[in-house]
């Protein structure tokens, strides 16, 4: 396999130049703040957005691809009902959206581009169908791009036949409607490979945040996703990358979380919970994305849910406590998300609280229905001998993952492994060690 079938995070040069991506310094040197052009929220949010739409486009450019996840298919007929009735606009529905984003399905909506010729994109659904949608982009615009060599900062001038990418999400969570990341399963590798491509360009130009397109998600996917954003905002806090820019978004982000995520699993009728989850969910994506990278719960979720086929959301809120404990022994940012789960901090050591800290986030985490460790899951069952038989393969994928380079502190695959050995069962006391590792 040659350096161009590889994404840049596995070429081992390039790592060891990214790992100073992780440091204060880097920030001196590269911080770009990226976010949508215009997001329009609350219960009219679907109209503002079609109106802006009418008044851009030039009477023969009113045409529209809507990727839309296949069970959401009437969200995307009820999208393009409005736009001819409102502005005109002509809609074609692709709605072959396939979880992890094979690059092959993007090909086939790439085709429908061809002649359809589309002047906006709109993604309605969750992270795969928002992904979806920029992979679609990038293609149908550089159809001879490789994925595997994109590394920030990269530009490429899209937005040459599209003029807009819009995202309308209807969970609350991935943060993809905010972020300029996306990720795509590369098919064409043996075996194919979830990689992750970051470019500028991917952010939307369009959001909509419409608490009514939430309103269909069950419990469990409500827990999960909601659990997604709530890594995003203490993983990416944790980092040396933050900013004040991303600071008062993830902190936010946290507070909104705690308030209104038990109220959305417990009612999925309360439309408050339900608005301010979208809320959360965007702004911690607008944290995490300009940090430069999520937090090391997600290589680590990410390795774990990838084999055992693990909801994103949960996989990633199991490795949540690890990822604070072990990184609480070079810096003490993880003291001020412990005020806001309430932990009394005054003349106190930092151990004592990083523990007091641990025992909040888990007693949230069972408050929302998440399970507090692997042991506990059961979506699916893992017995500990399954899990010990993939251990090597857990920890060479989340060694090569691109999160784990921006980890506050180094890792290497022995500090890995002692990890998913700790949680497995995900006690305080073990997950302690990791601090004092």
């Amino acid at each position: 396999m040659s350096k161009r079938d590889i994404s840049w995070y596995e070429d081992p040069n390039l790592r060891n130049l990214y790992l100073k991506a992780a440091s204060n310094a880097m920030r001196g040197y590269h911080c770009a703040i990226v976010s949508p052009k215009y997001t329009f929220t609350g219960t009219n949010s679907l109209n503002d957005f079609i109106i802006l739409l009418g008044a851009c486009l030039n009477p023969d450019e009113k045409r529209t691809l809507i990727i839309v996840d296949p069970e959401l298919r009437k969200f995307g007929e009820k999208v393009a009902n409005q736009l001819k009735k409102l502005r005109a606009i002509d809609s074609c529905i692709f709605d072959n959206v396939i979880p992890e984003v094979p690059l092959k399905s993007v090909m086939q909506a790439v085709e429908i581009c061809k002649e359809y010729d589309p002047k906006i994109m709109i993604a309605i659904g969750g992270g795969s169908a928002i992904d979806m949608a920029k992979i679609i982009l990038l293609y149908y615009e550089q159809p001879l791009v490789n994925v595997n060599t994109m590394m920030m900062p990269s530009y490429l001038g899209l937005r040459k036949k599209v003029h807009f990418l819009a995202a309308i999400p209807t969970t609350s969570g991935t943060g993809a409607e905010a972020s300029f990341n996306a990720m795509v399963t590369d098919t064409r590798r043996d075996p194919p490979k979830k990689i992750a491509v970051p470019l500028y360009e991917f952010c939307p130009d369009i959001v909509v945040l419409n608490p009514e397109f939430t309103k269909t998600m069950p419990t469990y996917l409500t827990m999960g996703t909601g659990i997604d954003a709530l890594a995003h905002s203490i993983g990416s806090y944790v980092l040396y990358g933050s900013t004040p820019y991303t600071d008062m978004h993830n902190i936010k982000a946290i507070e909104m979380i705690l308030e209104f995520l038990p109220r959305a699993v417990k009612r999925r009728n309360d439309i408050e919970a339900r608005e301010k989850m979208q809320m959360a969910a965007y702004i911690a994506g607008l944290g995490f994305i300009n940090t430069g990278s999520a937090g090391l719960e997600h290589s680590l979720g990410h390795s774990f849910g990838g084999i055992f086929h693990v909801h994103h959301g949960v996989a990633v809120g199991l490795f949540l406590c690890a990822s604070v404990a072990y990184q609480a022994k070079v810096t003490d940012r993880f003291l001020d998300i412990a005020k806001i789960f309430g932990v009394e901090v005054n003349k106190k050591a930092n151990d004592q609280i990083l523990k007091e800290l641990l025992g909040k986030m888990q007693d949230f985490l069972k408050k929302v229905q998440c399970p507090l460790s692997i042991n506990h899951l059961e979506k699916p069952k893992i017995s500990r001998e399954e899990y010990m038989n993939k251990m090597n393969q857990l920890i060479n994928n989340a060694f090569s993952d691109v999160d784990t380079l921006f980890s506050s502190r180094y890792l290497d695959k022995p500090q890995i492994n002692k990890i998913f050995e700790i949680v497995y069962e995900n006690k305080i006391d073990d997950l302690m060690k990791l601090y004092y590792m």
